[in-house]
């Protein structure tokens, strides 16, 4: 016959490890971000890139302003190996980076031997050797407005 307490004990953790799956699930920032991310155009940089994070800024105050339906943030990445990692597993689609950065990344050179290449492809010449440069898995017609929204900020800040 079993103890009353030993059922009660196994009931109880039962009932309480059926339930927390879809507490936890519900409380993970995870599902949040990637709600965010469907509803802003986020653009990445990384924190050791200064001249890439303000113009990422730029960017991303112009796009709201000419096309306010992309919403866009930046997301600013501790590395730029973080960034390229962010980029290859679906998290970002779109970086504000420096030639080198770009060539590194699409490589999968020394340094970034844990993320690997990263299909990048080139969406716009900003100023001073940056690019933006977005995964290749990007939608094509997402990539030629934001091209074209970047290319017009382009005009005027050389006429500006």
């Amino acid at each position: 016959m079993i103890d009353r307490r030993i059922f009660c004990l196994g009931f109880l953790t039962g009932t309480m490890t059926a339930a927390l799956p879809s507490v936890a699930v519900a409380h993970t920032p995870y599902r949040q971000w990637v709600v965010y991310r469907r509803k802003h155009l986020m653009i990445g940089c990384h924190r050791n890139d200064d001249t890439g994070y303000a113009l990422a800024k730029e960017l991303a105050a112009y796009l709201v302003e000419h096309l306010p339906s992309s919403r866009a943030r930046v997301a600013r990445a501790p590395s730029a190996v973080r960034l390229a990692g962010l980029l290859a597993t679906d998290q970002l689609d779109i970086a504000v980076l420096s030639r080198v950065d770009a060539m590194e990344m699409g490589n999968g050179d020394e340094g970034y031997e844990s993320v690997g290449a990263v299909d990048l492809v080139y969406l716009a010449d900003l100023t001073g050797g940056y690019f933006m440069m977005a995964h290749q898995r990007l939608n094509t017609d997402h990539a030629g407005l934001i091209a074209e929204a970047v290319g017009d900020w382009r005009t005027e800040n050389r006429s500006g």
